[in-house]
C-alpha cells in the first residue's frame, strides 16, 4: 500500500475518533515530528547572526517595549 493511500485511510479513521485523549496524543506526535524536522533557512540564520553581532557590539542600544508599543 503506498503512502498516499495509507494517509487517506488514516484520515478516514481519524474523522471517527471521539476520544480527545487520542487526538491530543496524535497532535503531540505530529508536533514532535514537525519540530524535529524544522529547518531554519540560511537567510534567517544570517539575519539572526547579524542581530546577535549587533547586540554584542552595542548591548545598550535597545528599544524599550513600552515605547515601541505606544508608538504603534
Amino acid at each position: 500500500m503506498d503512502l498516499a493511500i495509507r494517509k487517506y485511510n488514516f484520515i478516514q479513521k481519524l474523522v471517527n475518533v471521539d476520544k480527545e485523549s487520542v487526538i491530543v496524543a496524535l497532535e503531540q506526535v505530529l508536533m514532535r515530528e514537525y519540530e524535529e524536522n524544522m529547518e531554519i533557512s540560511e537567510a534567517h540564520k544570517n539575519e539572526l547572526n547579524k542581530r546577535l553581532e549587533s547586540y554584542k557590539n552595542n548591548p545598550t542600544d535597545i528599544l524599550d517595549w513600552e515605547n515601541v508599543k505606544n508608538d504603534w
